[in-house]
């Protein structure tokens, strides 16, 4: 089966949203496409006079899932969210989790899903502030899996010493940071440590490409290899999870420190509320979200920590 045919029979089966953060953030199919699109092109989501009339609200969703399905997952609970402000959802999305933390910074956009690791640049570069995060089966945290393709003997990240690995996106906690912060204390680098290796610009297509042999191993989001393992483990169920991460702070949901008060207090009242009206708590369910909660910015400090120590190590 074609990963086309992979992806709309994901699209067929869910809503959007956090395909986390979830699935909620491959390089599309066609990759160069992909880049036009997403960066010169603004779609907005409603076509009607009426929706049109409305007051725009900006939202950004960082590349976890590829350009086009990320699209399908979100759209219905963007334009959702935005209804229930009385304004009209305009999607905004970039290749890379960089490119998002600017639209924010920037004012570019009023809110953006984002990572872990992006959310920690963001709050120390300009203040980037927390407004939600998901709560998914109970839990307010995710992993980092190292994973390998199934057929093969590898069980733990130590065996892939010289050997071909996946990384998402050079911003991304459980993508990148993580498993480089796993090796820097083993001593080693990924220059050292694999033979090659190279970013997949997402967690899926990373999983896709451990699935067909393109790489030997993996780091990737857990929550979105949970979510594809469970609705449709066509590309999971070639993989094996060889090691988990401690658990770090849920990606959130992002606003610049300048938003307007009352929206921003506004935004964050209707994300915590989904779960208490019949339409959206049928949408979360499908996604497999709990709820939203308030973030505590004090969950991400592993994530800086690590940062911290890599920082200091390269300075030794």
């Amino acid at each position: 089966m074609s990963y086309a045919i992979v992806v709309r029979r994901l699209a067929s089966l869910c809503c959007p949203l956090l395909l986390v953060p979830l699935v909620l953030l491959v390089v599309s199919c066609d990759n160069d496409r992909s880049r036009v699109d997403m960066e010169k092109v603004v779609p907005e989501i409603g076509g009607n006079q009426s929706i049109n009339a409305l007051p725009p609200l900006h939202i950004a969703v960082a590349a976890m899932i590829s350009p086009e399905t990320t699209r399908q997952y979100y759209e219905e609970l963007l334009r959702l969210v935005a209804g229930r402000m009385e304004r009209r959802a305009v999607f905004w999305q970039r290749r890379t989790y960089a490119e998002v933390n600017d639209l924010v910074m920037n004012r570019q956009v009023d809110a953006a899903f984002v990572c872990a690791g992006p959310y920690v640049k963001g709050h120390e570069r300009f203040g980037m502030e927390l407004l939600a995060v998901p709560v998914v089966h109970g839990a307010k945290v995710y992993y980092s899996y190292i994973i390998a393709n199934r057929n093969s003997s590898y069980a733990s990240l130590h065996d892939l010493r010289g050997k071909k690995f996946a990384f998402t996106d050079p911003d991304s906690n459980t993508g990148c940071l993580v498993p480089t912060y796993m090796l820097a204390k083993r001593g080693e680098t990924p220059k050292s440590f694999f033979r090659e290796h190279f970013f997949s610009n997402s967690h899926d297509n990373s999983i896709k490409a451990v699935a067909d042999g393109q790489a030997d191993g993996a780091a990737v989001d857990s929550l979105i290899w949970e979510f594809m393992n469970t609705i449709d483990p066509t590309l999971t169920s070639h993989t094996k999870i060889i090691e988990k991460s401690s658990p770090y702070g849920m990606p959130p949901i992002v606003v610049h420190p300048a938003m307007d008060a009352a929206s921003k207090k506004r935004l964050k009242q209707i994300l915590l509320t989904l779960h208490e009206h019949k339409d959206s708590a049928a949408l979360l369910a499908k996604l497999q979200i709990d709820r939203f909660a308030e973030g505590d910015d004090k969950a991400y400090d592993t994530v800086r920590e690590m940062s911290s120590w890599l920082e200091q190590k390269k300075g030794d």
